[in-house]
């Protein structure tokens, strides 16, 4: 229990805190003061933060990841579910390769009768 809090809190903080911290340091640096009182009066000042900073905490991941591999871009759990297989749709698989071979085997059939053609002439000359 206490090893998945922390790892969501490790996921937060590189994929929430770390954009929304570089993007207010990148607005002091480029605006000072003034700009991040703009930021925050706007409508939704820790999404454009979190936007503003993506690219640097993406640098920054990556000079995390290569330091110490995962702790830059930790992996995150996923949940596999395998759906049962639907006959219907298989049949129709089925039905859709057999027209593909069928079809890949008529274009081959004239593919040789041209090139044999081809080589008739060929012979001739």
């Amino acid at each position: 229990m206490a090893r998945d809090q922390l790892r969501d809190f490790h996921l937060f903080a590189i994929e929430s805190a770390l954009p929304l911290s570089m993007g207010i340091f990148k607005n002091a640096r480029t605006g000072g003061f003034q700009k991040i009182i703009d930021v925050c009066k706007s409508q939704d000042p820790f999404s454009e933060f979190q936007v503003d900073g993506e690219a640097d905490a993406k640098t920054l991941r990556d000079k995390i990841d290569q330091w110490i591999p995962g702790l830059g871009h930790p992996v995150v759990s996923v949940d596999v579910t395998v759906e049962e297989n639907n006959p219907k749709s298989e049949r129709y698989d089925q039905e859709s390769l057999v027209s593909a071979l069928n079809r890949i085997d008529s274009e081959l059939d004239q593919l040789r009768s041209f090139i044999s053609r081809d080589s008739s002439k060929i012979d001739d000359e």
